[in-house]
């Protein structure tokens, strides 16, 4: 079976575009680190250009039509809470956002995810 291609690059004069698309079988983790990855491959390339992220997500819903909390997190938590500040643009189905802040360009060797849930609760 062939592997779906989910993640590319295109360098523009102005801009990086990073496209990603996160399919049903995926999970925040996997998500997260992919995405992480594809803004250091992008620094990497075309370092210092801004970066623009398009994300897609396929399924990843509830019976009610709405996201699951993984893709939920994703997009409002990881995405808005962290990702942002190496991206100049986050254009994903919950929300478009312009960080408008310089983006760092001093990307992080690696990604480290903590559950931050208190399952005692």
């Amino acid at each position: 079976m062939k592997q779906k291609q989910n993640s590319k690059i295109e360098s523009g004069a102005d801009a990086v575009a990073l496209y990603h698309i996160i399919y049903e079988h995926e999970g925040f983790e996997d998500s997260a680190q992919n995405l992480f990855k594809l803004v250091k491959q992008a620094q990497r390339l075309s370092p210092g250009k801004k970066r623009k992220l398009f994300l897609d997500i396929e399924d990843h819903r509830v019976k009610e039509g709405y996201f699951d909390a993984d893709m939920i997190e994703l997009q409002k938590d990881f995405l808005l809470g962290f990702l942002i500040t190496y991206l100049s643009e986050i254009h994903c189905p919950l929300f478009g956002e312009t960080n408008l802040n310089p983006q760092e360009n001093n990307i992080p060797a690696d990604l480290i995810l903590i559950d931050g849930r208190d399952e005692s609760m």
